[in-house]
């Protein structure tokens, strides 16, 4: 028996036009793979820098919350920029009452803060130090009764600390409530 073969003439093609669409799905498939890995890397980089400045402004508030631990006297307050380690009068700092240290620029706070630590002490991985500012908010004496020295109470100090992440598009800014005997 005898096979009969196809003339080349009947030959449509149509293998390589499939083909041809195939690989176009696949590059495609293959260029929004590329597209959304970069984006997960972007945003796995920008988590980073948000938690090193949200973690240097937990150390300058905890260094700051720790200057006031240590104290062996109620600290004076002060109404312009205090000396190192000292304390600000409550709602004065630049005789604007209203205007939350938290929302000062950076120029304020290389101007007012105090930096993190000791000389030397640094955060790792941060572009700066973090920086720190203690407000002074009140005394709460224990009892009503007055005379026979000095009142018994607690000192309320409100900490506010700043810090940049690994670059300046990310920024934390912590407060605390302090309360202290002396």
């Amino acid at each position: 028996m005898r096979m009969q073969s196809h003339p080349r003439s009947h030959q449509s093609g149509a293998i390589l036009v499939v083909s041809l669409l195939l690989l176009l799905v696949l590059t495609i498939l293959g260029i929004t793979a590329m597209q959304t890995t970069s984006m997960e890397e972007r945003m796995a980089g920008n988590t980073r820098n948000i938690n090193l400045a949200f973690q240097g402004a937990e150390a300058g508030l905890r260094d700051a919350e720790d200057r006031i631990r240590v104290m062996v006297a109620r600290p004076d307050a002060y109404s312009t920029v205090p000396p190192a380690g000292g304390v600000w009068q409550r709602n004065v700092i630049d005789g604007m009452v209203a205007t939350p240290i938290r929302d000062r620029d950076k120029a304020w706070w290389v101007a007012n803060g105090q930096e993190y630590g000791a000389a030397g002490q640094q955060v790792s991985d941060v572009t700066e130090d973090p920086l720190e500012v203690t407000e002074e908010l009140g005394f709460i004496p224990d009892s009503l009764t007055t005379g026979h020295g000095p009142p018994e109470g607690r000192d309320f100090y409100r900490v506010t600390a700043h810090s940049f992440g690994g670059n300046e598009t990310a920024r934390a800014v912590l407060e605390s409530t302090y309360t202290r005997r002396f």
